[in-house]
């Protein structure tokens, strides 16, 4: 498959193959670069990095650059190191910047494409589901501040995408989940299209053959495509990317890496979907649509007891979307919907001010279910879902 990607007036190609690292190495050496500086974290350098690098040297020069793995690493003084080291290599302006791995490596290694010598070429080698499916399709290149997520980048456009879908293979059960909670949220918040697909391919346990995995790929990236082809900034239509983002970021920088990034949205979009509800917005039973999909691919739907809440009603303050509205006061920018792919407009984007304190009743009961009047139970099919499912989040 190859498809173009267009946010605006940029344009890059996606080429989503399998079993295809082949090819990969083939459009690498292509690019004529005076060296490829391939960047991985500890955990794909090992399982990738090395392997490129060998086949590539022959032909042209490559480096392996590793950093540590992990959401709380994804900073300022990553991107340092990593230009640092990349220079003493002898990078030059000719250089192609590779991200091998998901999305803190792409983040990390966009954004030191973008700054070394005011910008060089970038290649993205998505290996999780979520990088595949979501943060690729995007020019945000960000590191986390010590005050919230994301707040420290810049727009960039990568030369191009080359996935190869058995990389995802050697993801453990947390990434896999984590990557779907977003092809959750793509179908939610964009293309509704997807819901009957996703009830019957997703799985708890995680296993999904070469054809199912294309295919939900395949569909994420246009629900992607559908919102960012004109909003390269995603400030406008492409805001509603954002949805579940606004707790899931907060609860996800609390949780400190304990909590996978897709897992945090996941728990976000809850929070948003009994939001709208209650605001008189959503009905019960989108509601309850929410619950089950994240159920059916294994994620829990309940706020772990070892978050603090109070953390997470500070993080909100932070959140990468402030400016956008104003006169927030004692409000948050939330994206919500009014109904499947029908997300809430205000002042000309989707995105509306929701009180803090309606936020903060929704977070405290998403982490006590046992509590009346949150959600609803949900059936899928022959068993029941608990309020709780796959404990690979702590």
């Amino acid at each position: 498959m190859k498809v173009e990607i267009r946010l605006g007036s940029v344009r890059y190609p996606f080429r989503l193959g399998t079993d295809c690292l082949g090819a990969i190495v083939e459009d690498l050496v292509d690019m004529s670069a005076s060296r490829l500086l391939i960047v991985c974290d500890s955990n794909t350098g090992p399982l990738f990095g090395a392997e490129l690098v060998e086949r590539l040297s022959p032909r042209v020069p490559a480096n392996l650059l590793v950093h540590r793995a992990g959401e709380p690493y994804k900073d300022l003084q990553a991107v340092g190191t990593l230009a640092e080291s990349a220079l003493r290599l002898g990078a030059d302006r000719a250089c192609v910047v590779v991200a091998v791995g998901g999305g803190v490596i792409g983040n990390i290694a966009g954004l030191m494409a973008a700054l070394l010598f005011r910008g060089i070429r970038l290649v993205h080698i998505p290996t999780s589901l979520i990088a595949m499916s979501d943060s690729v399709l995007s020019l945000k290149q960000a590191v986390n501040a010590s005050a919230g997520k994301n707040l420290i980048g810049t727009f960039y456009p990568p030369e191009c995408v080359l996935a190869d879908t058995a990389m995802l293979r050697s993801l453990p059960l947390r990434e896999t989940v984590s990557g779907l909670c977003e092809v959750v949220k793509n179908s939610l918040a964009i293309r509704p299209s997807m819901v009957e697909m996703l009830r019957t391919s997703l799985r708890r346990d995680g296993n999904y053959d070469n054809e199912t995995m294309y295919r939900i790929i395949s569909e994420s990236i246009l629900a992607k495509a559908s919102v960012t082809i004109d909003d390269m900034h995603e400030c406008r239509a492409g805001l509603v990317l954002e949805y579940g983002h606004t707790v899931g970021h907060a609860i996800e920088y609390t949780a400190a890496g304990e909590i996978s990034h897709g897992q945090a949205i996941g728990l976000g979009m809850l929070v948003a979907a009994e939001v709208s509800r209650r605001l008189g917005h959503l009905d019960d039973e989108t509601v309850a649509l929410h619950r089950e999909l994240l159920a059916r691919a294994g994620a829990a739907v309940t706020i772990p007891a070892h978050v603090d809440l109070d953390e997470v009603m500070h993080r909100l303050r932070f959140d990468n979307k402030r400016g956008y509205l104003s006169d927030l006061a004692e409000s948050s920018a939330m994206v919500l919907l009014r109904g499947l792919g029908e997300p809430l407009w205000h002042d000309g984007r989707p995105l509306v001010p929701v009180p803090m304190k309606l936020i903060g009743e929704v977070v405290g009961e998403l982490a006590r279910p046992e509590l009346p009047g949150f959600g609803l139970s949900v059936s899928t099919g022959a068993e029941k879902v608990p309020d709780a499912v796959g404990a690979t989040d702590g």
